[in-house]
């Protein structure tokens, strides 16, 4: 009976190993769109807030310090579009256009659920995160930001400061299921509604006005 448990309980964790290795840290290839115009997806999953965001109106809104803080080098008004990932999800992360990576700011913080949302701009803002800062080759900053989950416990990014960078490269990792952030300025208009999935290196987030 006992040899029965253990090898019953050796397979499940070779079948778990094997889903975490070949299906969960999956890697497909992607046909990105060639437009110097677009923003790509930086990851897979559902949108989950296309959100306006204002420095000024910010400093009046209750627990919205941390995404002051998220905004403030990119301008005075944008928009914050945030992804869900759940575990069957492609959780490499990809740029979403051309240009150079200039920094990131890994904050340490919480684990707690980020399929629960707590605010409108549906990332789990107490969260341990990473915010990547980017520039297009026109010179427009944004960044994508790597949230931390329940069980997402891991983020990594691949990039080095001034480290240039093509549309649909990857440039990340958030092992387990979890939540990505994409910040852009104002003159960018989004594409993409709440509930819509989204590809990761193909799927068109927003344009240049």
């Amino acid at each position: 009976m006992l040899k029965k448990i253990l090898i019953s309980l050796v397979v499940v964790i070779l079948i778990a190993l094997a889903f975490y290795r070949f299906w969960f840290l999956r890697q497909p290839e992607r046909i990105t769109p060639v437009d110097a115009t677009a923003f790509i997806s930086p990851a897979n999953g559902v949108i989950a807030a296309v959100e306006q965001w204002d420095v000024a109106q910010l400093e009046w809104e209750k627990d919205n310090g941390v995404v002051q803080v998220m905004t403030s080098d990119i301008g005075e008004k944008g928009w914050l579009i945030a992804i869900e990932m759940n575990v069957m999800n492609v959780h490499y992360q990809r740029a979403p256009a051309d240009g150079r990576f200039l920094q990131n700011l890994y904050t340490e913080g919480k684990f707690n659920n980020a399929l629960i949302k707590t605010n409108r701009f549906g990332l789990r803002l107490e969260n341990e995160r990473n915010d990547m800062l980017f520039e297009t080759k026109d010179g427009i900053k944004y960044k994508v930001v790597q949230v931390s989950g329940l069980l997402a416990r891991r983020i990594e990014d691949f990039m080095e400061p001034g480290q240039t960078v093509k549309a649909g490269e990857v440039i990340g990792v958030i092992k387990m299921g979890s939540q990505v952030g994409l910040i852009l300025p104002e003159n960018i208009e989004p594409l993409v509604k709440m509930g819509e999935t989204v590809i990761d290196g193909e799927t068109i987030m927003a344009r240049i006005k």
